[in-house]
């Protein structure tokens, strides 16, 4: 099978965070059909959604894999289950989880199912992910939007979002 390059989001923001993201990290190097390429520094960040939430740690990793789409994404689930993740019933959206994985890109493949949207719809939208993903190269290109995401990171500091401290190491 072809090995594709592909893009993790990390995120969480309960419990031993820091702590959780090398462990899902070493899980996922440890996975046959995926290897960790590169990771990101760890960035805190506020939370979207529900008040009263601890802040966030988000971080992008770089793999190469031969696994399908939705073959990754059962993967990421069970990690995210090993350490806690509450995924059904749904917990209220955007409320506070131990991890979160998503697939951001796949190759430059897309993706659309009923448990699967690839690039992931929003990474445009968001600081939190589109300064981790530069951290680890700023030249990806949008599969969609045919942009960099430098170009995407600049768009929202050109509409007033600031770009994130710089983030540490893990």
């Amino acid at each position: 099978m072809e090995r594709i390059n592909a893009f993790i989001a990390f995120g969480g923001n309960m419990g031993r965070v820091k702590e959780t993201f090398v462990h899902a990290r070493n899980d996922l190097d440890e996975t046959d059909g995926i290897d960790v390429i590169i990771s990101s520094r760890l960035y805190r960040t506020p939370p979207v959604g529900p008040a009263g939430q601890p802040d966030y740690l988000n971080a992008v990793i770089a793999i190469e894999t031969t696994l399908e789409p939705l073959e990754l994404l059962d993967q990421l689930h069970l990690i995210e289950e090993r350490y806690g993740r509450v995924r059904y019933p749904e917990p209220p959206r955007w409320s506070a989880r131990t991890l979160d994985l998503d697939i951001l890109s796949y190759g430059i493949f897309s993706v659309n199912s009923d448990r699967l949207t690839i690039p992931h719809p929003m990474l445009q939208q968001r600081m939190f992910v589109l300064c981790p993903l530069c951290d680890i190269n700023p030249n990806w290109q949008h599969p969609l939007l045919k942009v960099s995401a430098e170009q995407l990171m600049n768009e929202l500091i050109t509409k007033g979002e600031p770009p994130l401290p710089t983030g540490e190491a893990w």
